[in-house]
């Protein structure tokens, strides 16, 4: 089975937040994973497994 890479846009519109405040969130503060790139070094985005993976962390610490 392919892997489904989440792209910017597609992050943005499912987190509710912006494209700095992602990155911020990944390289400043590491409360958000970082994006995969390909081994050329190009953009592939988020893998859907880690996405759901934030959220469900997201909904047991908020649930604390």
């Amino acid at each position: 089975m392919a892997t489904r890479y989440i792209g910017l846009k597609e992050m943005c519109q499912l987190t509710g937040k912006s494209h700095p405040t992602l990155w911020r969130m990944w390289a400043k503060q590491k409360d958000f994973p970082a994006p995969q790139r390909s081994k050329s070094g190009s953009f592939l985005g988020w893998p859907e497994a880690v996405y759901e993976d934030w959220v469900h962390r997201q909904d047991a610490n908020n649930t604390r």
